[in-house]
């Protein structure tokens, strides 16, 4: 089975704000907004969302292949991908554009405010899914442009590949239309509690319209853990413990992986959670989304901990041995 992820390949600059956002914002002055932080720490990371998941699946022992475009400035990103072991064959550059670029600065109430320059990004859609990509694969649809996440769906609809579709930040400038295309071709929808709420709106539809189809509706809740909905029931997902909670950046990616890894390994909608929260709590304990470093001994370890359980990765089956057929689920 290969699996394929789609989204942005980006540094990300990431800043600490040793203060609280709402201390410096006055409500009635909001349409004059002029404000300025001092910032306590920048580091530039490896990052973007095709780039997180990809790493996070790494370390859950699943390789997969990032399809998407980057600019001239790549090479530093490209030699670090290789060296972790993910494959970089599909990932096209563009000799005069520079790699997306993300701001993101964090108070001290973990309130996030972020800036993200696309670049060669905004060039993805130009870039095809490979022939080689065919119905016993999975497909990851994490944000990128408008039209690349698009036509994604559309790609793996007409394969009939099984996907996640993941709008994140582009939840605002996909249409209605658009969003309800992309959710119900899909095996796995996800949201934050936000953007779920947003998709409701902005659709006028329900859980229940989304789910009887048998796509998954997965929300997250940050610190409050995370909802899998189902057609056959709904799933309440508490977080795993972290050593330290060091910066939230980064998490909800990893947690995607954990999804992942659950779905194409057809365990039960509670343990892929499980593995899910699991993974995410390692990327909130080092200042980067690529910063954390385990082994499958320890998620095992860190999971069994977290829900008194033991973890689905200790009888998973092997990657290079996964029955491509989808249709046979243990949920």
């Amino acid at each position: 089975m290969n699996i394929a992820v789609t989204g942005s390949l980006a540094y990300d600059r990431i800043m600490d704000f040793n203060d609280r956002f709402r201390n410096h914002i006055i409500p009635d002055k909001i349409h004059l907004l002029n404000v300025s932080f001092v910032l306590e720490r920048l580091e530039e990371k490896f990052g973007g969302t095709a780039g997180n998941i990809a790493y996070n699946l790494k370390l859950l022992g699943f390789d997969s292949k990032i399809i998407g475009s980057v600019g001239k400035d790549f090479e530093r990103y490209a030699a670090y991908l290789v060296g972790q072991g993910i494959s970089t064959e599909h990932i096209k550059m563009y000799e005069d554009e520079y790699t997306a670029v993300a701001n993101i600065i964090t108070d001290l109430d973990d309130n996030q405010i972020s800036a993200f320059y696309p670049g060669a990004l905004s060039r993805g859609h130009e870039v095809h899914l490979p022939r080689s990509f065919v119905s016993g694969d999975f497909l990851v649809v994490a944000p990128s442009s408008k039209q690349e996440i698009v036509k994604r769906c559309k790609e793996a609809r007409d394969r009939k590949i099984p996907y996640l579709f993941d709008p994140g930040q582009q939840m605002s400038v996909l249409s209605a239309e658009e969003l309800l295309y992309c959710a119900e071709g899909s095996a796995i929808s996800i949201f934050n509690d936000y953007e779920w709420q947003m998709f409701r709106t902005k659709t006028g539809v329900e859980l229940n319209d989304i789910t009887k189809n048998e796509t998954i509706v997965v929300v997250t809740q940050g610190a409050n853990g995370s909802m899998i909905h189902s057609k056959q029931g709904n799933f309440a997902i508490s977080t795993a413990k972290p050593r330290e909670v060091v910066d939230p950046t980064g998490a909800g990616d990893a947690y995607r992986a954990g999804i992942i890894v659950g779905f194409i390994s057809q365990r039960s909608w509670k343990e892929t959670g499980q593995l899910a929260a699991t993974i995410a709590s390692y990327a909130i304990e080092k200042y980067g989304t690529q910063e954390h470093h385990t082994s499958i001994d320890e998620i095992n370890e860190r999971y069994k901990t977290s829900f008194n359980e033991h973890s689905p990765l200790d009888t998973a089956p092997d990657p290079r041995e996964q029955a491509a057929d989808h249709g046979d689920r243990r949920f």
